[in-house]
């Protein structure tokens, strides 16, 4: 997500990115997200302009938080179930990230795949729910799409 807020993480270009998130709208594929997700990413990217001394960079934070916190392309999940909230603190008992914690939970929990390139979620996640860029685009571009990225219980709610 850090290319929508203007930070480069060098896995593939914005536009590459844009491309496959708009395949998989086309295929009907709901994309869920944690709510707390868009803010971490804010703050990062944020910080990084400060430092840098980057205005512009400043400015495509706000702007990304803006388009994914209001947009209705991504399903968002609350971080505040009971049960997301429970896995955070076993996980946080391991991990000093609490971004990931909460991150890592609701993948767990609610059994969505997490796209990152995180490797630390391995340790947190079973396989079947890690997946890096270049995994999701060999599924997205070479292989017919039958997936759901989250499950249609979330897509309800």
């Amino acid at each position: 997500m850090l290319p929508v807020f203007g930070i480069d993480i060098g896995v593939d270009s914005s536009s590459s990115i844009q491309g496959t998130l708009s395949r998989l709208a086309q295929k009907g594929t709901t994309l869920c997200i944690s709510d707390l997700s868009p803010f971490e990413a804010f703050i990062k990217a944020y910080r990084i302009a400060e430092k840098l001394k980057d205005d512009k960079g400043k400015e495509e934070a706000k702007l990304g938080l803006l388009f994914v916190v209001r947009g209705d392309w991504l399903t968002k999940v609350d971080h505040k179930d009971h049960e997301i909230i429970e896995e955070a603190f076993n996980i946080r008992q391991k991990h000093n990230d609490p971004f990931d914690c909460f991150i890592f939970a609701t993948a767990r929990v609610q059994g969505i795949p997490l796209v990152t390139e995180d490797r630390i979620a391995r340790e947190f996640l079973d396989d079947r729910l890690v997946m890096t860029w270049a995994g999701l685009n060999q599924e997205v571009w070479h292989r017919p799409l039958i997936m759901k990225i989250c499950p249609d219980r979330m897509a309800e709610s």
